[in-house]
């Protein structure tokens, strides 16, 4: 009952992102469109700014409100299943106001940049600057703290690929041609490549680590290495 509560509100906050991802481009290509209207072009606002750049901000200024929810419901659909999941869930708080801080000093500097002196655009600047050097930290403290989650699944990745990729030969040692695993004798020169244990009583061959024969029954104290 309760996963398949867990499944649903998921679902719920997907499609919550979903229907807000659609708003904000909407809003978006229409205040993209407003603008791109020649009488907009023309018409001033307090005699600054021109309509086609405030119809503009304002859709954009609309857009990153929207985002903010956007992103929380991303944020709460994404499963804190462990693994790579875990990671991007634990970052994306601190990555998401990392990016509104950056486009909000943008916008609000458009809107403010005929307004301020010298002075003023270099206190903007400077608390804009320590503002994103704050958040930032906190980026990178999540990012280390989650790092686990992401290396246990390259990992595992790493892991996958090795089993789907071919293994390499081993290598003669005294003339270094390339031997199958599972030979006694190089190929090239004839060199031994291997010994196998036998047992004492049969000779059968048997691994290093049994306690008996399979062949005869016979303890293995102690195995014998042949050489043929």
């Amino acid at each position: 009952m309760l996963m398949f509560s867990l499944i649903s509100s998921s679902s719920n906050a997907w499609q919550r992102a979903a229907q807000l991802f659609i708003t904000i481009a909407s809003i978006l290509t229409i205040g993209q469109l407003i603008a791109l209207v020649p009488v907009m072009t023309e018409l001033e606002v307090a005699g600054v700014f021109k309509a086609a750049a405030v119809v503009w901000f304002f859709a954009r200024l609309a857009a990153l409100i929207l985002f903010y929810f956007f992103a929380g419901y991303v944020i709460e659909a994404i499963p804190n299943s462990g693994g790579a999941l875990s990671f991007a869930k634990g970052i994306a708080e601190p990555l998401t106001a990392l990016l509104i801080l950056i486009t909000v000093q943008t916008l609000f500097w458009e809107l403010l940049a005929p307004f301020v002196d010298s002075l003023g655009r270099t206190i903007y600047h400077s608390s804009a600057i320590i503002l994103i050097v704050s958040v930032s930290i906190w980026f990178v403290f999540r990012a280390y703290s989650h790092a686990t989650y992401l290396i246990d699944t390259i990992a595992k990745l790493v892991k996958m690929l090795s089993r789907l990729l071919p293994q390499q030969n081993p290598a003669c040692q005294q003339c270094g041609a390339d031997i199958t695993a599972n030979t006694h004798f190089c190929n090239a020169c004839g060199h031994k490549t291997q010994s196998s244990n036998t047992c004492p009583a049969c000779e059968a061959k048997v691994s290093v680590d049994q306690q008996y024969c399979q062949n005869c029954g016979s303890k293995l104290g102690s195995t014998i290495v042949s050489d043929s």
